[in-house]
């Protein structure tokens, strides 16, 4: 991942995939390169850092990549270290292809490779592919090359490809965004329109399973069962800002419907498709080390202290050993206890946040094992720590974080089952539970939209708010409340449901709603339901979130009953939601609520 830009017409294509990829860089990236059609021969040009850098190396280095077909990538590093080789394109003398996504199986592909003295130079999943083109271009023509080989793909993908002996572009998607643009004289392609809204409005929308031929004057489309097929053409009146926010009136709700997308970006890459976890690359840490573990200290702040929170439970149940989850700016003035086999853990979604740095300094200098869960490639805390596991979320523009926070978690939840497995314990279904989980996600996010929209138009109102959870779904609701206060400025609480009664009861009236977070899980459900009805007794409103029916709410947003180790990554959802539209109704500035930042990098 991250973005692609293909450009086949009458004009020079370097110029245009530079625009194009500069469009994108909001998206986030670590590297970037192109790769040009000149006189039946394919000029590559990459490099690690920004397209500032990938245009200053052309014109050092005078590369003629005078073409009129070319495709473009910047790239946000999943398999192998953020690096020139490591880079897209990825290329042999007769093709050269851009990659999003996950390729789940090119572990099996290296092998088929191998079996024909073909080997990898990179540690991408994505150089598999264009050996792979490449080995079937010796027996057929570049299209059907290119359709074999993508038969052979499972994961998520949007492929573009470019072949030294023909003048064509080749697309390929599987549940990651590739268009096509249209334009009087030319064809484009991209993973979004931002990138070509300044020249086309005009958009095919390819759907997975699609592969796509395009030249500049045709587009060929065949779909999922090898049936042509013509995809409507879709005009676009976007202007580019709108355009990176995908059509969302804000980023927060964008990110919010990417949540699915980025936990499965984030656990593909690291699961195979028997379920087998892969983070020995990652996780350079001796295994006696892990099975001996006695301690795990977890710190944080904010949204990721809440993600450590949420996966203490499941950390505990499959590593048997003592979790401790603190918050940043508490523990480096305290006097903690460390373990000989202790694991220390540091969160941050920008690696940069100054508590949790701190921290792990004192970690690294009390002689601990480290490891950092960040999202922001090269990173100080992604550098500092001895062991660093990147969450996949892409980047976060909202300062409110949710993607970032599910993406955290589903990290941690593979961290647990991984060390499980070390112990012994046999965990395959949980891990198939696990890859599961963005469908439901996505699933939710499109189920509970426009429920949370008409309870915040009911609720936007109300001054006070109290959160209700136990067991698992505590921390769940202490992240729905700091959500509520982030971005609507309206106070609220999160609590343990049994202990409103030793306090925050006293708040409690028609004038203080109560949003209740419970799966139907006993004891807690029911207990938690006890707790709902000493609020109705004393005239408090509730809204409950919930796989089971109860006629004690004023409100019930059901939700789809599942493994309740899982449920974290689904609950958390409406809560975002309703934060969302209550601030929206409110009028307020979401993307950049008042006195925040997204990176604290001050005490």
């Amino acid at each position: 991942m991250c973005g692609i830009v293909g450009y086949i017409g009458q004009e020079n294509a370097i110029n245009i995939l530079l625009n194009g990829l500069s469009a994108l860089e909001y998206r986030g990236y670590d590297s970037a390169g192109v790769s040009i059609k000149t006189d039946k021969k394919i000029e590559t040009v990459k490099t690690k850092g920004k397209i500032m850098d990938l245009a200053s190396l052309i014109i050092e280095k005078k590369i003629n990549l005078n073409g009129h077909i070319g495709i473009g990538h910047t790239r946000w590093a999943t398999h192998g270290i953020p690096n020139t080789i490591n880079a897209h394109p990825h290329f042999t003398d007769n093709v050269s292809i851009v990659h999003n996504g996950i390729i789940e199986n090119y572990r099996v592909i290296e092998n088929e490779l191998k079996e024909n003295s073909i080997t990898k130079t990179t540690e991408t999943d994505t150089e598999t592919i264009v050996l792979l083109i490449d080995m079937f271009l010796k027996d057929m023509i570049p299209q059907k090359a290119f359709k074999k080989a993508v038969g052979k793909l499972k994961g998520s993908f949007a492929i573009a490809a470019i072949f030294k002996d023909t003048d064509t572009i080749m697309l390929a998607r599987n549940e990651s965004p590739l268009v096509v643009g249209i334009s009087d004289d030319a064809v484009y392609t991209a993973s979004d329109i931002s990138a070509l809204i300044e020249y086309t409005n005009k958009f095919i929308f390819l759907e997975d399973g699609d592969i796509a031929e395009i030249t500049q004057n045709e587009i060929k489309i065949i779909d999922k069962n090898d049936k042509n097929i013509e995809r409507g053409i879709k005009i676009i009146e976007w202007s580019k800002e709108s355009a990176q926010k995908g059509g969302y009136k804000h980023f927060m709700i964008k990110e919010i419907a990417e949540e699915s997308e980025s936990v499965k970006n984030t656990i593909q890459s690291r699961i195979d498709t028997n379920g087998n976890i892969y983070l020995k690359e990652e996780l350079e840490i001796d295994e006696d080390f892990l099975n001996n573990i006695d301690r795990i200290t977890i710190v944080a702040c904010g949204t990721s202290y809440y993600a450590g929170l949420t996966a203490k439970a499941v950390l505990e149940k499959y590593t048997n050993t003592i979790v401790n989850v603190e918050i940043g700016s508490e523990f480096r003035y305290s006097s903690p206890i460390f373990s000989k086999n202790n694991l220390f853990i540091a969160i941050s979604q920008s690696g940069e946040t100054a508590d949790t740095k701190e921290s792990l300094r004192f970690a690294k200098q009390s002689g601990l094992n480290t490891l950092s869960i960040v999202n922001v490639k090269e990173s100080e805390i992604a550098r500092m720590a001895d062991n660093c596991i990147y969450t996949l979320a892409g980047p976060e523009i909202s300062v409110a974080s949710t993607k970032a926070f599910a993406s955290q978690l589903s990290v941690l939840y593979m961290l647990a089952f991984h060390i499980g497995n070390i112990k012994g314990k046999d965990v395959k279904k949980e891990v198939q539970y696990l890859l599961e989980i963005p469908h439901i996600m996505q699933n939710t996010f499109k189920q509970t939209k426009k429920t949370t929209q008409l309870l915040a138009k009911k609720y936007h109102k109300y001054k006070n708010f109290l959160y209700l959870g136990r067991g698992i779904m505590y921390p769940i609701a202490l992240e729905g409340a700091l959500k509520l206060k982030e971005i609507s400025y309206i106070h609220a609480e999160g609590y343990p449901a049994g202990e409103m009664k030793h306090g925050p009861i006293a708040l409690i009236d028609e004038n203080t709603p109560t949003v209740i977070v419970s799966p139907n899980k006993e004891p807690f459900y029911s207990k938690t339901i006890s707790n709902a009805e000493e609020i109705k007794a004393r005239n408090g409103k509730i809204i409950l979130l919930s796989d089971k029916e109860s006629q004690i709410a004023d409100d019930i947003l059901n939700l789809k009953s599942m493994d309740y180790l899982f449920s974290p990554f689904v609950y958390v959802i409406p809560l975002q939601l309703l934060a969302y539209y209550i601030a929206l109704y409110l009028g307020h500035d979401i993307d950049q609520p008042r006195n925040l930042a997204k990176s604290v990098t001050v005490e």
